[in-house]
């Protein structure tokens, strides 16, 4: 038995392709391991520092960008990635194609978010933290090069690229915190973060040797990405609304306060989901290869990288939970308890976000962003209606609770009326549970 094992393990230590995504996700969870290690003890003194009220406007300002951030990635960051592997002598094209939607995405951004800031009724020091952050996300037109490097399996330029970013942020946040900067000096740290990335896209680009000169805007490629995109975009929104739209209406039912216990516990959870957002990343081309080759292979891939995400999300549920519990008394401090059983209420959702991650790219490689909008939108209503009867019912506890039910309707309810959605779900069930196998 020990000689078979080591004549396995010996074949995948051989395997070029193992090697090669294999390193490749190292380095995706390098940058991530990086962001969860300074995120997270940088986070802890900056909380304390500004308090729940502050830390909570802090974040409400962060989450409110967010939900008009989709006007720049217009959806399209995974249709760049598959068409830079389906057709990469059309590089060129389809990169500066791509700047040129998210720059003219941006635009409508300033636009939407400047017309909210003039009408809404809302104190100066709050528009100038969402001003503030808004201007960050100039810098996301740049993150095609990222996607680039994505294509091409080199992560590690892209790593590079966000721990450089991330540790010149880090120090910014600790000397603000430890200054008392005003809160519109935190928002800034976030702008800059963006911004310091795009810079290290740019130059490993330029060192790979691409060229700017030969970027290329074409109509039909425009027209082109625009139109596969459109449907993920819409999705996009979808998803994006109900992942902030919670801290929002925590904000505006609970105020700053209750919003700040709530921040913490999703910073802290979302750190665990990290994982398998790298393992679905990194995967992804291999997963579109095999698919043009043999699709047996390829369904026999997905659902074994489901199963794996799976029980990796059972195995760490338990200690994550009773970790993180005593973590954050004694690390944020009592004014932060309640946030502990909020990050314990979170954290059920990893066992659906971590196989869903890999369904998320099963769905793209199929072709299927019209079920993925029209599931995304249905989660967008249930988040409203959920999130609002669940807060009046039991508080902020509430909005943890409805968090993982939106997620499970997502996933294994709301693409039942589609029969291709109903395969993604016997997918996501075969890796789940042995009795659907």
């Amino acid at each position: 038995m020990f000689e078979a094992l080591r004549r396995q393990i010996g074949f995948w230590a051989g395997h070029s392709g193992v090697r090669r995504y294999g390193a490749n996700t190292l380095w995706m969870l390098a940058e991530k391991g990086g962001r969860l290690v300074l995120g997270f003890l940088v986070g802890i003194y900056v909380a304390r520092q500004l308090g729940p009220a502050q830390y909570g406007l802090l974040n409400y300002a962060i989450s409110f960008i967010a939900l008009f951030s989709v006007l720049v990635t217009l959806g399209m960051d995974p249709v760049l990635v598959r068409e830079l592997v389906k057709r990469p002598s059309r590089a060129d094209c389809i990169l500066g194609s791509a700047l040129a939607l998210k720059a003219a995405g941006f635009g409508v951004m300033v636009v939407a978010v400047g017309a909210i800031l003039l009408f809404s009724p809302m104190t100066n020091g709050e528009r100038l933290l969402l001003a503030i952050v808004l201007a960050g996300y100039a810098f996301q037109i740049f993150q095609v090069f990222d996607f680039s490097f994505q294509a091409r399996v080199l992560a590690k330029y892209s790593a590079v690229s966000q721990i450089t970013a991330l540790l010149v942020v880090s120090g910014a946040r600790l000397w603000f915190a430890w200054r008392g900067a005003p809160l519109w000096c935190f928002a800034l740290a976030e702008s800059i973060y963006m911004a310091f990335s795009a810079l290290g896209y740019v130059l490993f680009y330029r060192y790979l040797g691409g060229r700017f000169r030969a970027l290329r805007v074409e109509r039909e490629e425009v027209k082109f990405l625009a139109m596969e995109s459109l449907p993920l975009f819409l999705a996009a929104f979808g998803v994006m609304f109900y992942l902030r739209f919670d801290q929002l209406i925590v904000t505006w039912l609970l105020g700053d306060a209750a919003n700040g216990q709530y921040a913490v516990a999703v910073r802290l959870s979302e750190v665990l989901f990290l994982f398998p957002l790298v393992v679905a990343d990194s995967f992804f081309p291999s997963l579109i290869g095999t698919r043009s080759t043999s699709i047996r292979r390829y369904y026999q891939r997905t659902e074994r990288l489901m199963r794996f995400l799976f029980y990796s999300a059972l195995a760490i549920l338990l200690p994550a939970a009773c970790v993180g519990y005593f973590l954050i008394v004694l690390l944020y401090g009592e004014a932060y308890r309640e946030a502990a059983w909020l990050y314990v209420i979170l954290l059920a959702k990893i066992l659906l976000v971590y196989p869903g991650q890999v369904n998320a790219k099963w769905y793209l490689a199929e072709n299927m962003q019209k079920i993925s909008m029209a599931v995304s939108f249905c989660g967008c209503a249930l988040s409203v209606v959920l999130d609002y009867l669940m807060i009046r019912l039991w508080g902020v506890t509430g909005v943890a609770v409805a968090a993982f039910l939106i997620n499970f309707a997502t996933y294994l309810v709301f693409p039942l009326p589609f029969r291709k959605g109903r395969q993604g779900v016997r997918l996501f069930l075969r890796a789940m549970l042995p009795i659907f196998r």
